[in-house]
């Protein structure tokens, strides 16, 4: 598998979350204190490690499954790894299993040597990414997608990168991390909308089936502008500095989708969804940043 084909197998575009992740809990970190840089490349090693193996495994068990179908509207917006002819079901499964158990001795090492928080953040990451689409638990077929990677890319992963910098947790790691983490649940929300009628057609519930279209577009709505507020309620309350209102520089683009997924949810929803959160996540470090840079921390 050539390395154009393992970025497509793993998705690697979608990678930008867990980037977005683990700097924000390690800009965080360094207003409290120095960091170290060698220590954020491991961590954020482990992190894709994580994020790839999972994305794998999920296609594989998709497959699997039969969710995933040649004509499923996830195989037409993407390259599927086993339609496409990028990889056997087997391949799938091997490199998942290398990927995750990458992301788990480097994480074990982590907990070792840095701080005890790490070792259960991995673990419940772990268990994350095997059964969220792993039978029989499948979390992702019992419409639990969205609070799960809402976790994994908010609250843990935000909070393991402060972590592996400082030793301890952090509550601003953890209210900051909320914002993020439900532009990704976001993300997959979209994807889910988008998905509604083929999903119908199997044993697969998520909230986009659960969900009448209205109810839909609703919650999606709902989530879109909420971390927008949770900013605006942290400066407010003297949590954060007015900095990070900057995040609010995305708002427009979102309010364009919102007015778009109304009318049609397009085929590339997730794409744009994570377009926002890569947006709203720059200009979230940015802010952390510049507080640390202007003594406003």
């Amino acid at each position: 598998m050539n390395l154009r084909s393992l970025f497509v197998v793993t998705r690697g575009w979608s990678l930008t979350i867990t980037l977005i992740s683990v700097t924000t809990g390690t800009a965080i970190a360094l207003q409290d204190g120095p960091v170290s840089f060698y220590l954020y490349f491991t961590c954020l090693l482990a992190a894709v490690f994580f994020h790839a193996g999972a994305n794998v495994l999920n296609d594989y068990f998709d497959f699997k499954y039969r969710v995933d179908t040649a004509t499923a509207p996830t195989a037409l917006y993407r390259p599927h790894p086993v339609f496409a002819g990028l990889a056997k079901p087997k391949e799938l499964r091997e490199l998942a299993t290398v990927l995750l158990g990458g992301s788990a001795l480097i994480g074990s090492l982590l907990a070792c040597l840095r701080s005890f928080w790490i070792g259960p953040i991995a673990a419940f990451g772990l268990f994350i990414a095997v059964f969220y689409t792993a039978r029989p638990v499948a979390l992702k077929y019992k419409a639990l997608g969205e609070p799960l990677v809402f976790l994994a890319f908010g609250p843990l992963m935000v909070e393991g990168a402060y972590a592996v910098q400082r030793g301890t947790l952090s509550w601003k790691a953890f209210y900051l991390s909320i914002p993020l983490g439900l532009l990704v649940a976001l993300v997959l929300l979209a994807n889910n909308l988008r998905d509604r009628t083929h999903d119908a057609g199997t044993d697969v519930r998520t909230l986009g089936t659960l969900l009448t279209k209205e109810g839909g577009m609703a919650l999606f709505t709902a989530l879109s502008l909420s971390s927008y507020g949770l900013i605006l309620a942290y400066v407010a309350l003297n949590l954060t500095s007015w900095l990070t209102l900057f995040v609010f520089l995305a708002l427009p683009i979102n309010l364009i989708y919102i007015r778009e997924f109304r009318q049609k949810i397009p085929v590339g929803a997730d794409a744009k969804i994570s377009l926002v959160h890569l947006l709203f996540g720059i200009l979230l470090m940015i802010a952390l940043f510049l507080e640390k840079a202007l003594f406003l921390v």
